[in-house]
């Protein structure tokens, strides 16, 4: 009988099997998806040389046009799969493409004759050593949200708040694949068969869980279900104090690992076990912040603010909590409601401190990486931040989504899309992600895009003010402009903010109706004796009036106040009828911006 040959490319610690299309690292398989396998395969095969993009996607999808971001997703789940904290193996070579810049051992193994498919069962040993394998491949699971019962206003909260640190916790191990929380976050509140929610979210596993709180006792029942077979993989139920949450939370992120038969290393057991703080009231203030950041409204982050500055009263010490509150004092300022004068100290502080605790934690470098480019305007330092989250948490959908606005900002228009389309990969139903991708099409005068984009965002949340305001804007530049003002007036008629006010007027003057556009300039200087009004609001009316003077002092006021909304004026399409004055020039040049 003649003897058949194993072809495998050997680097690093790795191991690429191409009959058995399997990656190996030591004796853990890693089974890729099949154009991620196609991807290594190209990459090792030019070790050593760039492989422009468009010729990867040529190869990779020979039949079909596909977007840029296919192939980025590609070299993402790459990188994670490789542990490139650990060790580079991909370059990304800027306006090329990409080079496996690892050297590469070719062989060739013999594994015995070629036999027929009557061929004689497996040892047992054999039989072990692949059941061992394929226990390491990679596994997908959806954490479902809670089923709370009881009065307990606050049990919402928390079982959020512990559902979505295991779902964070578990994302970390690069064997599983957990279903991104706005994914699984519009079953919240049903009863629910495990086996059908699984097929639809195409996960292989389910973790069902109850909460039940008696007084300071939770209860918490769980259960792993699989979803081929419907089989219950593992169930349990907890009693434990709510002084011993965060114990809770490690006993059952180990749990599931250990019924997913994910064999951890020293450090992945580490990293699932670390904890921010050993506060348990700390910690309850720190998941009702974030139970409220996720509502994603004014309201929300005022919660927010208020729980995470508790949290940190509580425990001085809590880094988390700090680059929390500076998300919240960043995502707040979009509203308007307080000048950045304000605001812009207060989540500096936040971010600094989050830092000096913990330079570690991908959320602080966010944080840092939103001051400097939404107050300081420090654009070198706040790319380099933003690079440093990605790079410590590669599956951050929000460092992502901050990204790609630091290079909307910079007028990288195609990188933008690229880093937002990442992020709703990983985050597909996240409504700040999606609405900001819709405001993205705008600054790209992809107004029919923009609009497609937050109409699903409002289909999704009908009660998401901002991207209500920003539906009103695209309409507003495509030069529909009823459509624009009807969204805009639905708005204020939700939140009277001057923010609001300021687009509304802004669609007014745009279609002719001056004296409406008078009317609310008139409503902003009343409303600036008692409340902040962003200048730069006022400055958008005036340039839509054709009153280019009156314009350029607002927003030379503007600056003055480091208004945020400055920020992407390179590319914004409300000021294009200033683009050609030599004032606008210069006002690029104040804001450290390049003119095109």
């Amino acid at each position: 009988m003649s003897k058949r040959l194993k072809h495998i490319y050997e680097f690093g610690s790795f191991r690429l099997d191409l009959e058995e299309r399997t990656l190996w690292k030591g004796e853990e398989a890693l089974n890729l998806p099949p154009k991620v396998f196609e991807t290594l395969l190209l990459l090792i095969e030019r070790q050593g040389n760039v492989i422009s993009k468009k010729e990867m996607m040529n190869i990779l999808w020979p039949d079909r046009y596909v977007e840029e971001a296919n192939l980025s997703q590609n070299i993402f789940l790459l990188r994670k799969m490789l542990r490139e904290s650990e060790m580079r193996y991909i370059e990304t070579v800027p306006k090329r493409g990409y080079r496996f810049v690892v050297p590469v051992k070719e062989i060739q193994e013999e594994i015995g004759p070629d036999i027929s498919p009557t061929a004689a069962e497996p040892t047992p040993d054999q039989k072990e050593n692949a059941a061992a394998r394929n226990t390491q491949t990679v596994t997908s699971l959806a954490v479902l949200p809670a089923i709370t019962e009881g009065k307990n206003g606050d049990l919402d909260y928390l079982a959020d708040g512990i559902c979505n640190n295991i779902r964070r916790s578990l994302a970390q191990l690069p064997q599983l694949h957990v279903i991104s929380h706005s994914l699984v976050s519009r079953y919240k509140g049903q009863e629910v068969n495990a086996q059908e929610i699984g097929r639809e979210l195409g996960a292989d596993k389910v973790l069902v869980s109850r909460f039940l709180s008696l007084g300071t006792i939770l209860i918490v029942a769980v259960e792993l279900v699989e979803v081929s077979t419907g089989w219950q993989l593992w169930g349990d139920q907890y009693h434990r104090s709510l002084s011993d949450i965060l114990q809770l939370q490690d006993d059952l992120a180990t749990k599931i690992s250990e019924h997913l038969f994910i064999k951890l290393t020293e450090e992945e057991k580490k990293r699932l076990a670390r904890h921010y703080t050993q506060d348990a009231d700390a910690y309850q203030a720190y998941l009702k912040g974030r139970y409220h950041w996720n509502r994603h409204c004014r309201d929300g982050y005022e919660r927010a603010i208020q729980s995470f500055a508790e949290a940190i009263a509580l425990d001085p010490y809590y880094a988390l909590a700090y680059s929390a509150l500076a998300d919240s004092y960043v995502s707040f300022d979009f509203y308007g409601v307080l000048s950045p004068l304000e605001i812009g100290p207060k989540a500096r502080n936040a971010a600094v401190n989050a830092l000096l605790l913990d330079d570690t934690l991908a959320e602080a470098h966010l944080a840092l990486a939103c001051v400097k480019m939404m107050y300081e305007r420090a654009w070198s330092d706040a790319e380099r931040e933003f690079l440093k989250a990605i790079d410590l948490d590669p599956n951050y959908a929000q460092a992502r989504n901050w990204y790609s606005h630091f290079l909307m900002a910079m007028g990288r228009i195609e990188e933008s899309f690229t880093q937002s389309e990442l992020a709703l990969k990983l985050d597909p139903l996240d409504d700040s992600i999606n609405q900001y991708l819709g405001w993205h099409y705008i600054h790209a005068r992809q107004f029919n895009r923009a609009i497609s984009q937050l109409e699903k965002t409002l289909a999704n949340n009908a009660d998401f003010l901002l991207a209500r305001v920003t539906l009103g804007m695209a309409y507003t530049q495509r030069g529909e402009f009823d459509k624009g003002i009807a969204e805009l007036t639905k708005a204020a008629e939700t939140d009277r903010l001057p923010l609001v006010l300021g687009f509304l007027g802004h669609a007014y003057g745009m279609s002719g109706h001056t004296d409406i556009a008078m009317r609310i300039m008139e409503e902003l200087e009343g409303l600036a004796k008692r409340t902040y009004v962003p200048p730069y609001c006022v400055g958008l009316i005036h340039s839509a009036l054709g009153e280019k003077d009156e314009a350029f002092e607002w927003f030379e006021k503007a600056y003055a106040a480091h208004s945020e909304w400055l920020n992407w004026l390179k590319v914004t399409p409300e000021v294009d009828g200033l683009r050609t004055d030599p004032r606008f020039t210069e006002l690029l040049r104040k804001l450290n911006l390049e003119p095109d």
